[in-house]
């Protein structure tokens, strides 16, 4: 089997893909600044675990599609706070990056899951995310 990059002729370097995860991370929290600088233009993202809201996600495309998305989630959920569980793995010659996150509410309430970035020319271009339930203790 052979696989191929898609960062078109340079590799995906491991600071890149931690800074990445960062601002992907900021995002979520609520910093709709400039979603351009980091999200490819024909970005999508793909949710796991979430049939009913699939039809609904599967429809966001691009960097202002993404923004809209965040800015609806976080409306409905005040003092949501999401966090990077453990430093990103980067694998340079595929240009993707994943790790794991926890989300806490303003109530203590958590959430977990992994996130799977696939980074194009500098820039998120694609995510596959499964959330849980739980977050499992150390």
């Amino acid at each position: 089997m052979t696989t191929t990059s898609r960062t078109s002729h340079s590799t995906l370097t491991t600071a890149t893909g931690i800074a990445l995860f960062d601002r992907w991370t900021a995002l979520w929290n609520g910093d709709l600044s400039d979603p351009e600088a980091f999200l490819a233009p024909g970005f999508r993202i793909r949710f796991g675990n979430d049939p009913e809201r699939g039809a609904v996600t599967d429809e966001v495309h691009g960097p202002a599609g993404m923004a809209g998305l965040v800015s609806a989630f976080r409306e409905d959920r005040p003092g949501l706070r999401f966090f990077v569980d453990g430093v990103p793995t980067v694998d340079g010659e595929l240009g993707r990056a994943a790790c794991c996150w926890y989300v806490t509410l303003a109530d203590g309430f958590q959430k977990s899951g992994i996130d799977l970035l696939e980074v194009v020319d500098g820039r998120i271009a694609t995510v596959w995310s499964v959330t849980g339930l739980r977050r499992f203790a150390a």
